[in-house]
Formats: C-alpha cells, structure tokens, sequence
C-alpha cells in the first residue's frame, strides 16, 4: 500500500487495525532501510567484531557521561542503554512511536528523491512469536531474565547471546521521549526484523513516494506536526522558523 496523502495515512492506520487487532507501535524511515538497531548496521563495523564494537562504545560512552550529565542513572541498565541512544549513539535499540502521524514526519524528511517508508508493528504478536508472551517485556521485572541479559550484554555484564527481539517498557528519561510517545525494541539478533520468518503476522511496510513527501510535510505542519513540537528546544524552534521562512509559511523581513 502506498501514502501519498493524509486520507492514505487513514486507510493505512485502519488497515493495520483490521490485521494486527492490537495496538500498533509505527516508525518512519526517509529511505528503505533493514529494521535494524544502529549498532547491527554493517556501515557501522564489520559483523565478527559487532559484540567487541558495542561493548566498547559503551563502555567508552560511560566514562564521559557520569561527569557531563548531573544525574546519569548508574546501575540502571535499561536507562542508561535508552539515554544513550537518546544521544545518538548507535545501541541495539531501535525507534518506534504509538503515533503514526508522527512516523509519517519522520518518513517524509529529507532523500526526496527516494521513497520513505512507514512501518507497522505488531509489539505483541512479536513478543508472542520470540517469548511466547503477549505482554509488553520489562528489564526490571525479574522473571523477564532474557530480557535483562539483552540489556546487560552490552555493559559486559553477560556474555549470553539472546538471539531475540524484544519490544520492551522504559521509564521515559527526557521530555522528547514523552513529547514523541517513544517506544522501543531491543535487538539481540543481528537479523533484520523485516527478514524474519514469519514477519507478515507483526509487520506492515507502507511505501511513501518520493513526489509525495514536500505535499505530506505541509499538511502536517498545518496539523501541528512541527519539527519544534517533536523536538522541544531552542535549536529545533530556531531551525523550524528559518525553513518556515523559506517556504513562505510565514512572512519573512
């Protein structure tokens, strides 16, 4: 199915109502990238030094952050994966929103000569398919313990490879996470999630044309869809109003 406006969008969100019958978490690629966490990416290093790769950002990562952050969550190992990739830096945590307006903003930003992507997740029948739970998975809840290990693999706390993905429940740390309605999956196979077997029972792919993105991105600005809305600071609101300028969306000086 492609979106090339908002009434698409509808049809797709109802779409996806009918087939998954659950909640559905969504996320917005400008390209057609594998669903896969950034530190997976093969750009990133090379496979057979992926673990060593990921370890050592981490670990390289905390020796700067408990001076340059006031109040860094020591010990909390789920917290400090998510504010780690808050800050960009790859980790096996992969994006997701409950709101597809929102991944559609993410989808149509920038490569207007490529098509976006909006994807559709099932977290549910996911979760059901790798731990036989429908339940979203919690790292604080003892009983999830492959789902502790994939948080602690990465700090080199366990050297046990969960070969798993799992969508999971993370206390929000920043007000962007709440302000995007920010969910994850966390990735211990090194597999992209739209090559899994069996992926049509959890995910949907909606292909967004390139000619379509400029149209999309002002349709959502006038629906309050703004660059300084899903990102709450200065640097966005400044950046926000000088391309609104350009595109004459306000009156210039």
């Amino acid at each position: 199915m492609r979106i090339q406006n908002l009434h698409d969008l509808i049809n797709a969100v109802e779409h996806v109502e009918k087939i998954f019958k659950t909640e559905a978490w969504w996320r917005g690629q400008s390209e057609d990238w594998p669903l896969l966490s950034g530190i997976h990416r093969p750009e990133l290093c090379p496979q057979e030094k992926r673990d060593q790769c990921e370890r050592d950002l981490t670990i390289r990562f905390l020796l700067g952050a408990k001076t340059r952050h006031g109040h860094w969550p020591e010990g909390d190992y789920a917290l400090q994966l998510a504010m780690m990739q808050h800050y960009r830096l790859p980790t096996r945590l992969l994006d997701w929103t409950e709101s597809p307006l929102f991944a559609l903003f993410f989808a149509v930003q920038n490569s207007d000569d490529k098509a976006g992507v909006l994807w559709a997740l099932s977290p549910s029948k996911l979760n059901q398919k790798e731990f036989q739970t429908s339940m979203l998975l919690s790292p604080s809840n003892p009983s999830h313990k492959d789902v502790q290990t994939l948080f602690k693999a990465p700090f080199g706390i366990s050297d046990e490879n969960v070969d798993k993905v799992a969508c999971v429940v993370i206390r929000h740390i920043d007000i962007r996470m709440t302000v995007q309605l920010s969910v994850f999956s966390i990735h211990g196979s090194k597999v992209p999630l739209n090559e899994y077997e069996g992926k049509d029972q959890f995910l949907i792919k909606f292909e967004i044309p390139p000619e379509s993105k400029g149209m999309l991105r002002l349709k959502l600005i006038s629906l309050g869809v703004r660059e300084s809305s899903l990102f709450p600071d200065l640097d966005h609101l400044a950046d926000e109003l000088k391309k609104m300028v350009k595109q004459s969306l306000i009156p210039g000086i």
